[in-house]
């Protein structure tokens, strides 16, 4: 089973992979808090399956009632959809399916409220949308990642940090061998690059097509005096994509595009950052975290991941020069670089959705 990263599908074909894997469910005759990630991966979903699943089965169904009510309602529709019978009542934990790691919010305004939790980024949140009468009139998917996106109030803007330790400049190796589970899961081999120009840096990792980490830290050591493109002193994000597509050009692969989502070279499990400061901005998942990643593989865990920190000596026209790279797996950055500061836990978080996000 492929993740969130299938491509070119019709809706037609999702709903029917759907289909067949609520039926699986069914007669598998397990619970919506059965953990499914990694040796059950066939009966976890894909984001595009949810979408197309429950836009089949839920829109035109009717939510009535108190808010606590449409609620349980909704959640109820939810479980059936999926293939799982409804519990008698939903335990009080998060999330409310953790099996699929979901759950579900009935959104009658564009105001989301997340109350008593943190958002973690790939958890899927469903939002369903009914109209005055009631009825269901669109859902949709989104991963928790996405909801921090759209918060322009500050209240998921903490992120993780970390710097490298004092003394330490120059280029490094830290983990000679890619994590067990990675090894055994990918097969990494030293492929070579004329066989990796037909990968993108997009592409969902194939075994037997991923390089081993030590091999990836030789072919990228030539990054080392590479000068980035000017882009201006506070153009963070664009030096950072210039620097993930000069390391699809020195892996080899055929095409670098910004996808935008954890981690920024997918086909090769590769997670970039440049640093022309000491702070090193983890994002919302720490890089030792054990929980799936099912964006990546539905194998693998976060701390599979590989990582390349790149520090760059900015000059006054907001060109970078590449001065040293540091290659960890995500299982042993921290035996390079020091955390600092965490999430910060609030109350209520309240997200403002896009406008038009329940418009066909």
């Amino acid at each position: 089973m492929e993740s969130a990263l299938i491509l070119m599908t019709s809706p037609k074909d999702l709903l029917e992979s759907a289909l067949i894997r609520a039926s699986a469910i069914r007669q598998a005759f397990i619970d919506i808090y059965e953990p499914l990630l990694p040796y059950r991966a066939e009966l976890f979903y894909p984001d595009d399956e949810l979408s197309a699943l429950f836009s089949a089965s839920i829109v035109d169904e009717v939510l009535s009632g108190p808010i606590r009510s449409r609620s349980k309602s909704a959640k109820q529709m939810v479980s059936r959809a999926m293939g799982y019978e409804p519990p008698a009542s939903f335990r009080k934990e998060r999330p409310r399916f953790p099996g699929q790691d979901l759950d579900v919010y009935v959104q009658v305004s564009d105001n989301l409220q997340i109350w008593n939790q943190e958002v973690y980024p790939e958890r899927r949140y469903v939002l369903i949308r009914p109209g005055e009468d009631g009825k269901v009139e669109a859902v949709r998917v989104v991963r928790g990642k996405q909801l921090a996106h759209w918060d322009t109030t500050g209240t998921l803007t903490s992120k993780f940090q970390a710097s490298r330790d004092r003394g330490h400049r120059d280029s490094k190796l830290v983990s000679p061998n890619d994590t067990a589970h990675f090894a055994g899961v990918l097969q990494p081999s030293a492929v070579p690059k004329t066989a990796l120009a037909s990968q993108g840096s997009g592409n969902a990792p194939k075994p037997g097509s991923v390089l081993p980490i030590a091999e990836m830290y030789k072919r990228l050591l030539p990054l080392i005096g590479l000068r980035l493109p000017p882009t201006g002193a506070e153009q963070d994000r664009a030096r950072g994509e210039s620097l993930q597509e000069a390391v699809c050009k020195e892996l080899g692969l055929g095409e670098y595009k910004n996808h935008g989502q954890w981690p920024d070279i997918v086909s090769q499990a590769l997670e970039v950052k440049l640093q022309t400061s000491r702070t090193i901005d983890l994002g919302l998942v720490l890089p030792t975290d054990e929980s799936a990643a099912p964006d990546l593989h539905p194998k693998l865990r976060h701390c599979d991941a590989r990582y390349l920190i790149a520090y760059g000596d900015l000059d006054d026209v907001g060109a970078a020069t590449i001065t040293a790279i540091v290659v960890a797996t995500g299982e042993d950055f921290f035996q390079e670089f020091t955390q600092f500061g965490g999430l910060v836990k609030n109350t209520k978080r309240q997200i403002r959705l896009p406008s038009r996000l329940f418009e066909s």
